[in-house]
């Protein structure tokens, strides 16, 4: 089972890739990088009940999962919004 602490690893670690994605692929990043962002601030050793972490964790997890999957959909291009530059 994955303890509090590994589950906010493993959110920093889909995060890391996500915005590293968004970097190669040259797309603006979404508003769900900036929730992730916000619900890392949370430590994992706060007392907070168990299923709002995980819900919250594993949820946002699969969120930016779906969001490199289809992100040519969902993203919006860097060189389509800039003008081309």
């Amino acid at each position: 089972m994955l303890v509090p602490q590994n589950r906010w690893f493993l959110l920093l670690v889909f995060q890391m890739l996500h915005l590293r994605h968004h970097r190669l692929a040259k797309r603006h990043i979404s508003f769900a990088w900036v929730i992730s962002a916000a619900v890392l601030c949370v430590p994992p050793t706060i007392a907070l009940p168990a299923w709002l972490l995980t819900g919250a964790h594993l949820s946002l997890c699969a969120v930016q999962l779906v969001g490199s999957l289809f992100i040519q959909k969902l993203s919006p291009d860097w060189e389509r919004e800039s003008g081309g530059r």
